[in-house]
């Protein structure tokens, strides 16, 4: 069972993260490694805490100025990673 290929022992498995392999199976496909994407009608965003970080910024895109986001972001419990993350996004 030692170098069976579902424990990996004879097989070469390749270790990439997901927007690594996007781009490998998806050669054509345009990659941008932002936090969020904003490209007007479609925002994507990437990270496991990326849903909080969106909601964030689309506070911010709806009007509300920065410091009711920041106030929303501590209330949250999310402020010290909304202060990191809140500027690694792109806007079309």
């Amino acid at each position: 069972m030692q170098n069976s290929p579902v424990r990996g022992g004879d097989i070469t498995r390749e270790k990439l993260v997901p927007i690594d392999r996007l781009a490998k199976i998806a050669p054509t496909c345009r990659i941008d490694r932002h936090r969020i994407v904003d490209e007007g009608r479609i925002i994507t965003a990437g990270g496991i805490s990326s849903g909080l970080e969106t909601g964030l910024y689309l506070l911010l895109r709806f009007g509300h100025d920065e410091a009711f986001v920041d106030s929303v972001a501590q209330i949250m419990e999310y402020e010290r990673q909304w202060a990191l993350m809140k500027s690694d996004r792109v806007v079309a």
